[in-house]
């Protein structure tokens, strides 16, 4: 009698893609409406939220813009520095990977 093997296709693992955080940091040039005007119009949030984040910035020196998966906030950060270069403002938007 002869045994047979038999072996049932296992399902490759995924992995949820990484997060990274968009982070603000204070600067003293670059005025309070451009903040939340950048906050509003790219990363979608109301106006109270806004003011809100960017009084975090002034007060503790940074704030959490959101987090969102790489490409995401890559694309979220581009637009906001083409806005900012263009505006002429010194406001610095920094990626930091999530944990």
């Amino acid at each position: 009698m002869t045994t047979e093997v038999r072996t049932t296709p296992c399902k490759p693992l995924i992995q949820q893609p990484s997060k990274y955080k968009v982070i603000f940091i204070d600067d003293d040039i670059t005025t309070f409406s451009f903040v939340i005007d950048i906050l509003v119009s790219y990363f979608n949030k109301n106006e109270d939220d806004a003011y809100e984040l960017t009084m975090q910035t002034h007060l503790t020196g940074s704030c959490v813009a959101g987090i969102y998966s790489k490409d995401i906030a890559e694309t979220k950060l581009s637009l906001a520095n083409a806005e900012l270069i263009k505006s002429h403002y010194p406001l610095n938007i920094l990626l930091a990977k999530s944990i």
